[in-house]
């Protein structure tokens, strides 16, 4: 089962430094679902592991990866931290009692993200899109050697693949945008 969260940011369009589309609808947040208890420690987890990237923006998805029966968090960044002619940065996190893991840091990814219906050393495949940067262009191909995923799907041992598996995070996903925690003051 997928069950994908992402939610539009509260400013109108804009491209990151890469060129993708981060379009918003300026009113989706009011009329959105308030975020689950995962995508709330997914929040903490981001502003923790880079207090100098927000505000950010992020496209999520929850799904098994590793056959465990608790969700992996795939998380797309897309904002100038993270972005760059090749693309931008994928996250994938593993729960780890009640806090995340990262697992891999996929630079120079784009969307579509998706997994397939093969795994390697027990946790499913995945594809990214990769283009720009001068190199070639079409879906990597993301295996887990055992302890991560490759961290950039342009060179080996992620590979060039015609396939792609079920969609976690679309070509155009709607992005929630992260400020960061304002001080306490008294």
């Amino acid at each position: 089962m997928v069950l994908v969260l992402a939610a539009a940011g509260c400013s109108g369009g804009e491209a990151t430094a890469d060129g993708q589309s981060v379009e918003a609808a300026p009113d989706a947040i009011a009329t959105s679902p308030a975020p689950s208890a995962a995508e709330d420690d997914i929040r903490h987890f981001l502003l923790q592991e880079y207090p100098d990237a927000a505000p950010l923006r992020y496209a999520l998805a929850l799904h098994d990866l590793d056959g465990d029966g608790a969700d992996e968090a795939i998380v797309h960044l897309a904002s100038p931290y993270f972005c760059g002619t090749g693309g931008c940065n994928t996250l994938v996190l593993t729960p780890a009692g009640a806090m995340w893991r990262k697992v891999a840091e996929i630079s120079v990814s784009r969307t579509p993200i998706t997994v397939l219906d093969s795994s390697s050393n027990g946790w499913r495949d995945l594809t990214v899109a990769v283009a720009g940067g001068g190199g070639p262009s079409g879906n990597a191909l993301l295996k887990f050697d055992g302890t991560a995923y490759p961290g950039n799907p342009t060179v080996a041992p992620a590979e060039l693949t015609e396939r792609t598996g079920s969609e976690l995070i679309g070509r155009e996903p709607d992005f929630v945008t992260l400020e960061a925690a304002k001080p306490s003051g008294g």
